[in-house]
């Protein structure tokens, strides 16, 4: 049966070799990366399958939102050409210009997400009342200055410098700015322990050793919140809408009935909502998902109402400066 079978193969093979070379050749050239990358509109993703207290799920639907992000390869540059609303980028542009590969941004992003997401925890449990402490500071490496010589990689958590405990950014700062031509570092690079000397370099009136850290802390209180994500999920603009949803199943606010809410915006410390980007990609995946209120950072604004003139959007924007906007709002149209 097999000899049988292996000798029909070698005949289609034999009589169609051309068109599965052609066939093979297509699917190489369409798979080649290019120094683009493509944005489309994305959807929306609700908080209540992803936000977690105490193990249960939340009970109000709020929703956060994406872009779409494609690595630019030909079949999709190809698409953006015939899809509306898919738009090229080049790469450069996109990553800020930096040397960062798509893989590695991507890491980059996620690092900022989960900070995003550790600083929504805190801002819910402020403004609902709730007792929390931050029990240990990860201060991760996110960002390498090209011009700058040194060993440490995206993703390293640096806990000692010249052999002290580092338990903030602060005390990193102080270390290095102690420090004559090299710094020791005690890091975690993928859970194993590693040390190493990093040159130390002058900029203006400070001494740097040429790398972006932010600080993934953790947190403890009577409530364990826990923010689950697919694994294309990155960024920190959901960041706002996440601390909302928190705050939403602490406190006695409820979400107005029959209202189908949607945001955008990173979250910061002292609970103002900061500016994203991809505005237009998210404010269409909102549209078609039916959204009915759609928060957007102030500096977000006037673009956003320029894109639902442009493309008759039903949804209402609303323009948030801080999360006590956002509130307010609610509170005023549940009424």
């Amino acid at each position: 049966m097999f000899t049988k079978f292996y000798e029909k193969l070698k005949k289609f093979i034999i009589k169609n070799y051309k068109f599965l070379i052609f066939l093979v050749l297509l699917i190489v050239l369409l798979n080649l990366k290019t120094s683009y990358i493509v944005k489309a509109p994305g959807g929306i993703m609700s908080l209540s399958d992803r936000v977690y207290i105490n193990d249960k799920k939340i009970s109000d639907n709020y929703y956060t939102t994406y872009v779409k992000v494609m690595d630019g390869k030909v079949a999709a540059v190809i698409l953006s050409y015939i899809l509306p609303n898919w738009d090229l980028e080049k790469y450069e542009e996109y990553s800020g210009h930096t040397n960062l590969t798509y893989d590695e941004l991507n890491t980059v992003e996620k690092l900022m997400m989960d900070e995003g997401n550790n600083i929504a925890i805190i801002t819910a449990f402020k403004k609902a009342g709730i007792n929390y402490k931050i029990i240990k500071h990860n201060i991760t490496v996110y960002y390498k200055y090209d011009k700058y010589d040194n060993d440490l990689e995206i993703g390293d958590i640096i806990y000692k410098c010249n052999n002290k405990n580092v338990n903030d950014l602060d005390e990193l700062h102080d270390c290095i700015s102690k420090s004559n031509k090299k710094a020791h570092l005690s890091i975690l690079r993928d859970n194993k322990e590693k040390e190493l000397d990093v040159n130390i370099y002058d900029y203006e009136d400070m001494k740097i050793i040429g790398i972006g850290v932010l600080d993934n802390f953790e947190i403890s209180s009577d409530y364990n919140i826990k923010i689950k994500s697919s694994s294309d999920e990155s960024g920190s603009s959901g960041g706002f809408m996440t601390a909302l949803s928190i705050y939403s199943e602490l406190s006695d606010f409820k979400l107005p009935k029959n209202k189908k809410i949607a945001g955008t915006g990173t979250i910061k410390e002292d609970e103002t909502i900061g500016k994203i980007d991809g505005i237009k990609y998210k404010l269409l995946g909102a549209e078609k998902a039916k959204v009915d209120v759609f928060f957007v950072p102030k500096e977000n604004y006037k673009e956003a109402i320029k894109i639902k003139k442009k493309h008759k959007l039903k949804l209402k924007i609303v323009k948030v400066s801080n999360i006590d906007d956002a509130i307010n709002y609610l509170n005023k149209i549940s009424k």
